[in-house]
């Protein structure tokens, strides 16, 4: 393993204690209105087996479990296709309405989870069936040890509906109940926060993952999941607080190793990351990124994630040839192991193109900007956001290194994409239409840049003051944003 310090710019110092934290989860209430009800989760039919015959990877039940939810792969991936677009309404409104900047920000971060499962279908798939599965079995265990029929119809129900909008809400009232037994009332604040988080209602999943902390503190998987959500939320002091318990506590788990223990180190050591404690997040990588080696292997993806994330702090303390040297090694372990166009590529990609274009390096920048539209095309939705945004910048690189004609091909490419997605009157569109003008004004086509820019200024003009960086957030938000590269792997 390299040495951290000679190599990648960590400096060299033992790690300090984390200070203790209290978390806070006060959120605005202009946020805590983006909630999104719409009954958007798969259908669930019949009891026999977790996927139909024609899924390519079929699962198989433990022993002793539950019946299995069916969630039909076509049901599923319409209903997750209609829950993004939902996701992205709300997000277009929430800046046409001048909402606050709490309420936008869920508004994008629920758009970033979208995309992310859209770039994932197989991986989201099977968190849909595992957490429906788990909800189903708590549901039986309640009505053959409580006596309950409301919760044995209630799982029939999930067994065979629609939404598993009824089982999420009975598990709510029964968590709230102070006569259960505080380990079931636990769990059930705990499965009703993941049936909440997987409709994306993110504030209201982490209010219940902190009840079931508040009942039972020292479990390990919901410190996992809030201290995630809590990250994904900006959070970063209860989502610390969290980590902090995790990394405590993993070692006394049953069966614990020492690639658990270093898995928590490095999450502990990101969310220190986004905070810009960068003295904290040092010594937690060197010592996680060297257990990783030594038991996984320098070429393993989990090694990827490492770098990946080494990058991001080596970019946000201005080492930017560090930052590139790391996002190059987490592309080359995820290619060797992954393949070309697997989609956890997809952050790496993003955030070396963008890097590349700030630096100025535009030959760089398009070749990562072409590798990262490939992924793209394979699995996002031929009028997807992220296709726009990649296609703008591929263009922008173009340009600027003369290629005219390819950068023109391009901006046309993205500005139908936003057209068809925002319609004519749009700030994304006006600045499509501005960089138009500007390409074409560079090739001496004064006539077209003239008649580009007049339009751009005529719906400028017609379109209601927006605060500055408000306008485009969706067309610009990078999609590297989205995600620490958290590999969906076996461990």
């Amino acid at each position: 393993l390299p040495s951290f310090a000679d190599a990648d710019g960590i400096p060299e110092q033992e790690q300090a204690e984390p200070a203790s934290m209290a978390p806070d989860l006060a959120v605005p209430e202009d946020a805590k209105k983006n909630v999104l009800d719409s009954p958007l989760n798969p259908a669930e039919q019949s009891e026999s087996v977790l996927t139909p015959a024609a899924d390519p990877h079929p699962e198989v039940a433990a022993p002793g479990a539950d019946p299995a939810v069916i969630l039909l792969r076509e049901v599923f991936d319409a209903r997750q296709n209609a829950l993004a677009a939902t996701c992205r309404l709300q997000l277009e409104s929430s800046s046409n309405k001048q909402e606050n900047a709490a309420a936008r920000e869920l508004a994008e971060k629920q758009v970033r989870i979208m995309d992310e499962r859209t770039a994932q279908p197989d991986a989201s798939y099977k968190e849909e069936c595992a957490c429906h599965e788990e909800t189903a079995r708590f549901l039986r265990r309640l009505a053959k040890n409580n006596h309950s029929e409301q919760a044995a119809q209630i799982r029939q129900n999930l067994l065979h509906s629609a939404s598993p909008k009824e089982a999420e809400d009975f598990l709510d009232q029964f968590s709230l109940d102070t006569s259960n037994r505080p380990t079931l009332a636990a769990q059930a604040a705990f499965l009703s926060g993941r049936l909440a988080e997987r409709r994306v209602d993110l504030v209201l999943a982490l209010e219940r993952y902190s009840r079931a902390l508040r009942i039972a503190p020292d479990n390990s998987e919901y410190l996992s999941n809030a201290a995630h959500l809590a990250h994904t939320l900006g959070q970063d002091r209860p989502a610390a607080t969290w980590q902090e318990s995790m990394v405590r506590l993993i070692g006394r788990q049953p069966g614990c190793t020492a690639v658990d223990i270093a898995l928590a180190q490095r999450d502990l050591a990101y969310t220190y990351l986004q905070a810009k404690h960068f003295e904290k997040a040092a010594p937690l990588y060197k010592t996680a990124m060297a257990t990783l080696s030594e038991a996984l292997g320098n070429n393993h993806p989990e090694m990827a994630s490492g770098w990946f994330q080494l990058g991001e702090m080596q970019e946000n303390q201005g080492a930017y040839d560090k930052a590139q040297t790391l996002y190059r090694r987490a592309i080359d372990i995820l290619e060797s192991n992954l393949g070309r166009l697997d989609p956890h590529l997809i952050p790496v990609l993003d955030k070396l193109a963008r890097l590349s274009m700030d630096t100025g390096q535009e030959k760089e920048a398009a070749s990562h900007y072409l590798h990262l539209l490939a992924i793209l095309e394979k699995y996002l939705p031929a009028d997807h956001p992220q296709l726009a945004a990649t296609l703008t910048g591929l263009a922008k690189a173009c340009r600027l290194r003369g290629e005219y004609a390819q950068a023109e091909q391009y901006c046309q490419k993205s500005l139908q994409i936003n057209e068809s997605l925002h319609g004519r009157e749009h700030p994304v569109i006006v600045a499509q239409l501005k960089e138009l003008s500007l390409l074409y004004g560079k090739q001496g086509r004064l006539e077209q840049a003239q008649r580009y820019l007049e339009e751009a200024e005529a719906i400028e003009e017609k379109l209601p003051r927006q605060e500055e960086g408000t306008a485009t957030v969706q067309q610009d938000a990078p999609l590297a944003e989205r995600s620490s590269l958290t590999l969906n792997t076996e461990r």
